[in-house]
């Protein structure tokens, strides 16, 4: 699921009106608008907490212990007087190259002095809670927090982490208060802000302290399961409550400290930072550097270790607080809205011809070729793409109970099966495609009969909870009339916008014979040129006199498609359309411009003007098949659209899609990247050469 878990690219963030001085990347404000699970995390641990490289390696494990758990990490800190909610990789690098002296660590009290003065911060435990809250993230972890120092009863420090907990109504998790505290002390501070504090599946509510499992004083309350933790935090929500709540996370029991040993090092950091007369909000730092110093560096992996499992925590709190009730979490319903497909599911036999003699001509005779099988059919294909790259998705598609469909089924992911009509009656779709020595497709032979019957206005009915939950509907044009109609009546009567893979050029504009007030709700289309001419002439009732063909010169290419865009573009809020090797042609909305998430706008007022601009195709080396390169295409925009991203965004994530399925034997690659880092990488590649130009 590489576009949902790894990729946050540099974008435009979004300043929202209501949060002055504070802005949010445009995944973080489309999660909060969707009510999905967002986790805050401090920043502090890379600009003060930990040495280079580690702070950035550190941060970054942690984003990504959030995604793998369910949540959606939201990593807060301050670059040149801008609060950002949701730093890209590259944010998060500059802020911890940046020299100490430059960067201030931020509780409360600096927030207003570092935004007027335009400078660069990491946020505290403090910092961070008052910013979550302000923009509604409910849960938050970090390693551990501040408190009432070591004879803080003489020197009166106490960290300003405890009364924001009295004051601000977040979720802190993390591995209780630093070692380097007086932990009794602040515990009896946390009590009297009013602070309800839990320790977390540790035996006996004994309560950690952060290198050690067992800090000798005991919790009120222990919380055995994320969910338990989610009903505590459901009803502390629903109370009203103006005073946070503190989970105490033991560390994992194999990076756990000796307790003897840990407070001899903490004893020694201490003298020397009286020795050093270091004090205030440089004691904290200068002592965890202090202890890994002398620990030789077991602090400090131990540190990485229970920030890492906080996360994991956090975000299971947090998906668990998201997903409603128990039973429901129970039952395993997954938080994240799936979008739904309705479409063919195909058995593809490939035939690659491998004679190098001869050029393959339709005339009856026999050609030497590499046969194989796999997966297909347009809205099969799509609906894999997006379950790969989003996280998930609700297929509805039909096979029959023969060997193919057994064979059609095992090549699918189980999840893409959950919707899958298996119809006894019908033969499983199968589609024969035959390929030149160059790789280009000369013939497809395909029986599509299946679609065509078992997929029923009522079986679409009897599934309409998939419809229900759905933010988007993908329809493919190989199904029935009675099923597309019914696919929209579903969108009309749930006010969710449709995106429609026209799939053929003959059976382009089937949708567009129906009832108007039916196809106003598809809102999205993807055709090639031949598809568009069909669309058009279905939608005005008219004859185009033109015979498209990509390879004219590209000037005169994008002046023909735009004429035949700008007589339906109105009907729409977005058109991509597809031109071969030159790339694609989006006319779209114009208010798109600056908030992509309008495409999914499922109102059928009146769209505002149309812009039309052209992206060029990136270059793509090493082709081995284009047989499912649009349809990765629509699972790298959709998905990308799904998480709120910008438009030039959506584009570029769909060329990645496209270029990984081109290069692949399968219409759709096995994975889209081998890791996170090459998939980055290549994404980040093709974003900053992404080349456009309005037309």
């Amino acid at each position: 699921m590489f576009l949902r878990r790894y990729l946050r690219p540099a974008a435009k963030f979004v300043r929202t009106k209501h949060y002055q001085h504070i802005v949010l990347h445009p995944e973080i404000q489309y999660a909060l608008r969707h009510e999905q699970p967002v986790v805050a995390l401090e920043s502090t641990i890379i600009t003060h907490g930990m040495p280079m490289p580690e702070n950035v390696t550190t941060a970054l494990q942690v984003e990504e212990q959030v995604r793998q758990h369910g949540a959606i990490p939201a990593t807060i800190g301050i670059i040149d007087g801008c609060i950002r909610v949701g730093l890209t990789q590259e944010e998060l690098t500059a802020l911890a190259k940046k020299p100490r002296n430059e960067v201030i660590k931020c509780s409360r009290r600096d927030l207003p002095y570092v935004v007027a003065k335009g400078q660069s911060g990491g946020t505290t435990v403090a910092a961070t809670m008052i910013v979550a809250h302000r923009v509604g993230i409910k849960v938050f972890a970090t390693g551990g927090i501040g408190g009432v120092h070591r004879e803080g009863h003489v020197s009166m420090d106490v960290s300003a982490d405890l009364t924001e907990l009295g004051r601000t109504p977040v979720a802190v998790v993390c591995s209780g208060v630093k070692s380097i505290l007086d932990i009794p002390r602040t515990l009896e501070y946390l009590e009297t802000q009013g602070v309800c504090v839990a320790s977390y599946d540790s035996p006996g509510g004994v309560f950690p302290d952060f290198y050690t499992r067992d800090s000798g004083c005991r919790a009120a309350y222990d919380l055995a399961t994320p969910q338990e933790a989610a009903d505590l935090l459901r009803s502390w929500r629903e109370l009203k409550l103006q005073s946070g709540v503190l989970i105490g996370v033991p560390i994992p029991e194999e990076f756990a400290a000796d307790k003897s040993q840990m407070e001899a090092a903490i004893k020694a950091a201490v003298v020397q930072a009286l020795a050093q007369g270091i004090s205030g909000k440089e004691v904290t730092p200068f002592l965890l550097a202090a202890i890994a110093k002398i620990t030789q560096g077991s602090s400090l992996q131990a540190n990485i270790a229970l920030i890492k499992n906080n996360a994991k925590v956090a975000a299971q709190i947090a998906a668990a607080l998201a997903g409603g009730p128990a039973k429901r979490q129970a039952e395993g319903k997954e938080h994240l809205k799936k979008p739904l497909v309705v479409g063919a599911s195909i058995l593809d036999l490939s035939f690659t011809v491998d004679d190098q003699k001869r050029d393959m001509k339709l005339d009856g005779a026999t050609y030497s070729a590499v046969a194989k099988q796999a997966a297909g059919g347009v809205g099969r294909n799509i609906a894999e793409g997006i379950y790969k790259l989003y996280g998930d998705v609700n297929l509805i598609s039909a096979v029959g109970k023969d060997q193919m469909g057994q064979t059609l089924l095992q090549l699918m992911p189980k999840p893409l099966q959950r919707g899958m009509i298996q119809d006894e009656s019908q033969a499983t779709s199968l589609c024969s495609l035959i390929f030149d020595k160059f790789g280009d497709c000369k013939l497809i032979l395909g029986n599509m009969e299946i679609h065509q019957c078992s997929i029923t206005p009522e079986t679409l009915r009897a599934q309409q909870h998939l419809f229900r939950d759905a933010p988007l509907i993908i329809m493919d044009s190989n199904i029935s009339e009675q099923a597309m109609e019914c696919t929209l009546q579903q969108a009309q009567k749930y006010q969710l916008p449709v995106f429609f893979e026209p799939t053929d050029m003959f059976i382009a504009g089937k949708p567009f014979h129906l009832a108007s007030d039916l196809t106003q709700h598809i809102r999205l289309i993807k055709p090639n040129l031949h598809e568009l001419k069909t669309i058009v002439e279905a939608i005005t009732g008219q004859s185009v006199d033109w015979q498209p063909d990509t390879k004219v010169d590209r000037g005169q290419l994008l002046q023909q498609t735009k004429k035949l865009l700008q007589k339906i573009e109105t009907r729409f809020n977005c058109i991509i359309a597809t031109l071969g090797d030159h790339g694609v042609l989006l006319s779209f909305r114009s208010d798109a411009a600056t908030n992509a998430s309008c495409l999914l706008d499922a109102s059928t007022s009146q769209v505002p003007p149309h812009i039309t601009r052209f992206y060029a195709a990136p270059i793509v080396p090493n082709i081995v098949n284009v047989s499912g390169a649009g349809d990765s295409f629509c699972a790298g925009f959709i998905t990308a659209l799904l998480q709120g991203r910008i438009l030039d965004e959506c584009v570029a994530a769909g060329f990645v899609a496209a270029e990984r399925a081109l290069q692949s034997e399968s219409a759709v690659p096995a994975t889209y990247f081998s890791n996170a880092h090459a998939f980055e990488d290549r994404y980040k590649q093709t974003l900053k050469t992404l080349q456009q130009q309005s037309i």
